[in-house]
């Protein structure tokens, strides 16, 4: 397939979608000038999985390649994982022309870009992302970060990598679970743009739970697609940016509740789509008809996985360490129909509490 442009000027780059394009890294890093000095950040499993064949194809082009792993789970999402990886790079002698590989989900993404971009002010950085959630969202648009002070993503930057390579053959190797925490995003992309899109996942649901390579591969691609058009528009989250947070504010809020322990990402996120499209009902925003369709495709997708019962009012507190946050205000990103969100501010407090509740039920 055509590479989908991500366009920023000098830092635009392209995001190739394609069964076994990691077997074409070496030529792929060459064209887009990438220099000798590689590492290759992963963890352990992904790449047992993966690593041989990247790390095969670079070698043939002449790079000279040096793995380091990190450990597993957003729990090592935190400053001392990062500090290893500068630790190592700066034994291994980077400099400023050298680059760094993220071969890996969102954490591997999210703080090998953050190490990237802070290292000697910025060195080159490829994303390689190997999880369905990591390839239609985190993999693009140059957002990294790292947890702190048990906030998710607190510490971060924004920057962009050369090139983006995602391996759609990577993900017949996820677990169920892995596979569905990705459709969350999947979904989500549905409900902010493409209503198209949205329909397919209804009416082939199952093929997509089977992991039939053709559907996996069209609903990468077009998520890619959608975010690749929304970061070239919008890429600091100033406007149209804030609409990819649909059912983040609330799912964040959840995963930073329970620790990041028990939820995966979507499922914290489908929790969130479910009260952004109730508040939408409630505050007249859409129709319900609309939220139900939502509702009813995230529980046959299997993304509401039961969970003890919470605070009503930490859950609302920890809201308030979204970074959409702005003056004291939640900005909260409502559906209107599928495929059309808005972002309403000054929604009162007992109509928030009263949608959280209904979560619990």
């Amino acid at each position: 397939m055509k590479p989908i442009e991500v366009k920023l000027g000098s830092r635009g780059y392209d995001v190739y979608v394609e069964n076994g394009v990691l077997k074409k890294a070496g030529a792929i890093l060459r064209s887009v000038g990438i220099s000798d000095k590689v590492m290759i950040l992963s963890t352990r499993p992904v790449y047992r999985l993966h690593g041989k064949s990247i790390f095969k194809s670079l070698r043939s082009k002449g790079f000279k390649v040096h793995p380091f792993f990190i450990p597993d789970g957003e729990s090592f999402k935190t400053e001392k994982t990062l500090f290893k990886v500068l630790s190592q790079m700066a034994r291994l002698s980077f400099q400023r022309d050298s680059c760094l590989l993220a071969l890996g989900g969102g954490v591997v993404g999210d703080l090998g870009g953050f190490a990237a971009s802070i290292y000697m002010r910025g060195i080159q950085l490829v994303q390689c992302p190997t999880t369905f959630l990591a390839q239609v969202d985190a993999g693009i648009g140059g957002k990294t970060a790292i947890d702190f002070a048990g906030v998710k993503n607190l510490i971060g930057s924004f920057y962009q990598p050369k090139v983006v390579l995602t391996d759609t053959s990577v993900l017949k190797t996820l677990n169920d679970r892995q596979l569905k925490t990705g459709l969350a995003e999947v979904i989500k992309y549905g409900v902010i743009q493409d209503e198209t899109m949205f329909n397919r996942v209804e009416k082939d649901l199952d093929k997509v739970l089977r992991k039939e390579p053709k559907i996996l591969s069209e609903l990468v691609w077009r998520s890619c697609e959608i975010k690749a058009q929304i970061v070239s528009q919008d890429e600091r989250e100033g406007a149209r940016r804030i609409w990819l947070n649909y059912g983040h504010t609330v799912g964040h809020a959840l995963e930073a509740y329970f620790n990041y322990n028990g939820l995966t990402h979507g499922e914290a996120i489908a929790y969130g789509m479910k009260f952004a499209a109730l508040l939408s009902v409630q505050l007249g925003i859409c129709e319900a008809n609309t939220a139900d369709r939502q509702i009813r495709l995230l529980k046959k997708a299997g993304l509401f996985k039961p969970i003890p019962w919470w605070n009503v009012n930490k859950v609302y507190q920890k809201m308030f360490l979204d970074k959409k946050v702005k003056k004291g205000q939640i900005q909260f990103v409502l559906t209107r129909k599928i495929g059309l969100v808005t972002i309403q501010k000054s929604v009162p407090q007992p109509v928030v509490f009263s949608i959280l509740r209904q979560l619990q039920a």
